[in-house]
This record gives C-alpha cells, structure tokens and sequence, in this order.
C-alpha cells in the first residue's frame, strides 16, 4: 500500500522535474537547495521501488507504473545533469526499460 503512494508521489516529481529548468535560475538559491533535498529524497524512495519491484512485491500494476517512472528519468537525464541533481543508477532504467519492452 505504501507502495502505490510513493509510486503516485515520484511520478509527479518526475514530470515536474522536467518543467523545473526553465525557472531554475531565477529560483532563490534556498529555494534550489531545498529542491535538490526534496529531489534526493525523491530517489532513495525509487531506489526503494525498485527493490520491491525485484522482489516481486509490487501488483502488476504498480510494476507498469514503476516502467513509466523509469522512463520518465531516463528522458530527464539532461536536465538533471545539467540541474546537478541526484540521477538514477542508468543500469536500474536501463533494466527496467527493458523488463517493459519484453
């Protein structure tokens, strides 16, 4: 159950993520430093997704769900490196990626 809550929770600040480079440099500097905590925060808890989804305690659903998040960080690699933001391990979206596609 704590899983599909943190699943709804990254998968907004994932596509948030996206918007976030355009108002990134007017943005105070408390305001990108609480980003970035809020932000790592944000993916020890995928980080904690992705166990559950390989231990295979996560509904079908939540693991379609897990898949588009992955996605969704993969496309924003750019920006989170451009952002200094904590990425994702490119091995967990790359094998999810792949869990998705077969």
């Amino acid at each position: 159950m704590r899983e599909r809550l943190d699943i709804e929770i990254i998968k907004r600040e994932a596509q948030r993520v996206l918007t976030v480079e355009a108002a990134w440099a007017a943005s105070e500097p408390e305001d990108r430093v609480a980003f970035r905590a809020e932000w790592h925060n944000q993916m020890d808890i995928f980080r904690h997704l992705v166990v559950a989804y390989t231990d295979g305690r996560l509904p079908d659903q939540d693991m379609q769900d897990l898949r588009t998040i992955a996605a969704i960080l993969d496309s924003a690699t750019p920006t989170l490196k451009r952002l200094r933001l904590r990425q994702p391990d490119p091995q967990i979206l790359v094998r999810l990626r792949l869990a998705a596609a077969g």
